[in-house]
């Protein structure tokens, strides 16, 4: 197995808003930036006997320009990634640096995953048994609470610690795909901390560093940070972001969900910065654990699942309604940027199914709620509930393209399908069943959306959306009929699981072609990825033919490029997600290894540095789009 190089790094990763990488091979290679690729400047070094070391970030003289090599660097010498912590060792002849981020989404643990907070613990010791004078320097650039090019910042002390803002606070102001947020304030839990220009770290040793005034600082002239100095070889810089409101609800502002346990956010960071010890254990002990049950099925499937898992949390917000109900809104990430997409909750679900199914339902009601409101006029399920952060009813199809006919954009069997199935499944894996029996008419009226539009599908859009319309779509009718048989499951209806039943039948017939079964029923030499029978034995629905699966997999092994099998016959590119639902057909280890091998070439090769790209390409290692997407949740579905 090669050395494991992931395309970007998380350093820290607590919604769509507070997500900072490195995407270089080294950490003082180039500045840390969002997941969008915009830059979120931390800086971090060692001042050994009077000299400055870089150990991350991008060096900056005192006059503020960008230069190369001005500062000597500690050289990495190893870089591991678990699921909720990344840990850096940089080593010279005179120390050794070890660099700790821990975002401690733990999903069994509502309190600790949704403080929106994370750690950097450093840890130094001294090889060459000498002497010397060492701090530890760190600092974090206004530039995170500004997401234009251009602005403002105010820095504010409070009990317990600094923080910056943008001098204009114009809280849940507006909405987008590739932005970054523009309100609120980001702490560093440190009542030390100092406000300076630049990053001037050895002016900063010597006392003469530029300080600056704390309100209505220019952010792209005078480059302002938040910095810490320590003088201990061990300590930890704990972070936060307060966004005042989290996320605009049909109407409400909602809080994040950590205030349903704190009366305000002091309260809450003092609490997270003194509860470190017991997070790093908690943490420790949560990696060794899924480590240790990915690495059963393959080296590879551990570093993919480790990369994966908090990108997958990290794209979302939890909250509480007014009635005191989950909501576990997903942002889709460098596709359109909308909030509590259907067809980005299905692909997503296996990582929640396993660790906490309650956020299943949690993803799932914003959408129930918005399709049993006047808004929605439709029979089918919709498809979001608008652009994140501001849920105000469905925006593909209708805001996103003005002037076109809703129903172009639409998804009517791919959504419905998409319903039935996660409720199906978060049931199964220990969810509560109130608000699938709540709304038990509204899951029938789709399903008979289904039994009558779902076997052979019109003209019309599914979750591959960038693929173009496509009528009769066999994948997505076996969406259709797997998503009938869920609803006959939800409640013991056998009526609907005999509907089921005759159109899988009919369609291991239809869906034939030539040694595999066809991307379309009209197209005979034809094929695809059947990613949505996974359900058939997921949910012991069991009404396909166990000799229909054995054959596809043969089929798909003929099909592996490189970097993957494509998705279907039309193109090059694959999804991940997908690509990894195919080896829980069968009980294939030889295709489960390939496919693993493959996707693990792709994340150490692509030259897309950002993170984990879901489409991309399987002959070279270049995305087709997207990235930092929670569909990677869907890579967890082999631990089902």
């Amino acid at each position: 197995m090669k050395n494991f190089r992931p395309a970007a790094v998380p350093l820290i990763t607590v919604d769509p808003y507070f997500s900072i990488w490195s995407v270089n091979d080294k950490l003082y290679e180039g500045a840390t930036c969002h997941w969008t690729g915009r830059r979120n400047p931390m800086t971090a070094g060692l001042l050994i006997d009077g000299e400055y070391y870089i150990i991350m970030g991008e060096e900056r003289a005192d006059t503020d320009i960008r230069t190369w090599g001005y500062y000597k660097v500690i050289e990495q010498k190893s870089l591991e990634v678990t699921p909720t912590r990344t840990i850096y060792v940089f080593e010279n002849k005179e120390v050794r640096v070890k660099l700790t981020f821990t975002t401690p989404l733990l999903l069994d643990d509502l309190k600790v995953m949704t403080r929106p907070v994370s750690y950097i613990e450093y840890d130094i010791e001294v090889l060459d048994n000498k002497e010397h004078d060492i701090k530890f320097y760190f600092d974090i650039s206004g530039e995170c609470c500004i997401s234009k090019r251009c602005g403002y910042v105010d820095f504010k002390r409070t009990g317990y610690s600094l923080c910056c803002g943008n001098s204009v606070q114009n809280v849940l102001s507006y909405s987008g795909d590739s932005v970054a947020i523009d309100w609120g304030y980001i702490h560093i839990a440190d009542p030390e901390a100092e406000v300076v220009a630049g990053v001037s770290r050895d002016l900063l040793a010597a006392g003469k560093q530029r300080k600056l005034g704390m309100e209505h600082v220019e952010v792209f002239d005078q480059f302002p940070s938040m910095a810490v100095q320590k003088t201990e070889r061990h300590g930890v810089i704990t972070l936060a972001y307060d966004d005042v409101k989290a996320i605009e609800y049909f109407g409400d502002r909602l809080d994040g969900y950590y205030r349903h346990y704190y009366s305000s956010f002091e309260e809450m960071l003092k609490d997270a910065a003194a509860d470190y010890e017991n997070v790093k254990r908690s943490c420790a002990d949560f990696d060794k654990k899924l480590q240790r049950e990915a690495a059963e099925i393959s080296e590879e499937y551990e570093k993919i699942t480790s990369l994966a898992y908090r990108q997958a949390i990290a794209a979302h917000k939890l909250v509480e309604d007014r009635d005191g109900n989950l909501i576990f809104l997903s942002k889709e990430c460098h596709s359109n940027g909308c909030v509590g997409t259907l067809d980005i909750t299905y692909p997503s679900i296996p990582l929640f199914l396993k660790y906490n199914p309650e956020l299943v339902i949690g993803m799932l009601r914003p959408i129930i709620e918005f399709a049993r409101s006047d808004a929605w006029e439709y029979e089918f399920a919709p498809h979001d509930v608008g652009q994140y952060p501001l849920v105000r009813g469905q925006y593909y199809g209708f805001e996103l393209h003005k002037g076109i006919d809703p129903l172009e954009k639409q998804m009517p069997v791919e959504e419905c399908g998409n319903m039935l199935l996660s409720m199906a499944a978060a049931v199964k894996y220990g969810a509560s069943r109130e608000l699938i029996d709540e709304n038990k008419e509204l899951l029938k009226q789709w399903t008979d959306y289904l039994v009558e539009y779902g076997y052979d599908p019109g003209n019309q859009l599914c979750t591959d959306d960038f693929a173009g319309h496509l009528a009769h779509n066999c994948n997505l009718s076996l969406k259709a009929i797997l998503g009938i048989a869920a609803y006959g499951k939800l409640f013991g209806d056998e009526s609907y699981i005999e509907k089921a039943r005759e159109y899988a039948k009919k369609w291991e017939k239809d869906a034939r072609g030539n040694n595999v079964t066809k991307l379309a029923f009209n197209l005979d030499d034809s094929w695809s990825l059947k990613y949505n029978i996974v359900w058939d034995k997921l949910l012991d629905i069991n009404i396909f033919d166990e000799e229909l699966f054995k054959n596809e997999i043969e089929f798909y092994k003929t099909k592996m490029n490189e970097y993957g099998i494509p998705l279907d016959n039309r193109a090059d590119y694959t999804k991940m997600d997908w690509l990894m639902w195919t080896t829980v057909i069968t009980d294939d280890k030889d295709y489960t290894d390939m496919v693993l091998d493959s996707m693990y070439r792709f994340i150490c090769e692509t030259t897309d540095r950002a993170p984990m790209a879901d489409w991309y390409y399987t002959s070279v290692p270049r995305k087709a789009m997207f990235q930092n997407r929670t569909v990677v949740g869907g890579l967890f579905i082999n631990l089902l």
